[in-house]
């Protein structure tokens, strides 16, 4: 049910769901910039649309799409979806909760609902 790249997806959330959002007085200006690469606490959507490896590897990746799609390394993919720092991926073997965190530009942390964690990269 679970896949590999998920697992190392939702350590990297759960490390991000120990950081509380930032507070925030931004201009119309920079809250463009912020949804492109928010500060430290919780993600954007378009902050997760991209490719993530994880522990510096691209080569077990998992591309987290626009249109709210996601696909592994491993051909397995399905949906998701984000609510705060909440990303579910629902696949064929069921859906899969995890707690995200932005930990920098390119940083993603995950959390996974046993308690450990993940740090995944932007490829």
């Amino acid at each position: 049910m679970k896949f590999a790249v998920q697992i190392a997806f939702a350590c990297a959330v759960a490390i991000a769901s120990c950081s509380p959002p930032a507070a925030t007085t931004e201009t119309a200006a920079t809250s463009v910039e912020t949804a492109s690469a928010p500060a430290e606490g919780v993600p954007t959507r378009e902050f997760l649309i991209g490719r993530w490896g994880d522990n510096g590897d691209c080569t077990k990746d998992i591309a987290i799409n626009a249109d709210g799609t996601f696909q592994s390394y491993s051909g397995m993919g399905g949906t998701w979806t984000l609510d705060g720092d909440a990303l579910t991926l629902d696949g064929p073997n069921g859906a899969f909760l995890l707690r995200v965190a932005v930990g920098g530009n390119d940083t993603l942390m995950i959390g996974q609902p046993d308690g450990s964690f993940g740090i995944s990269q932007r490829c």
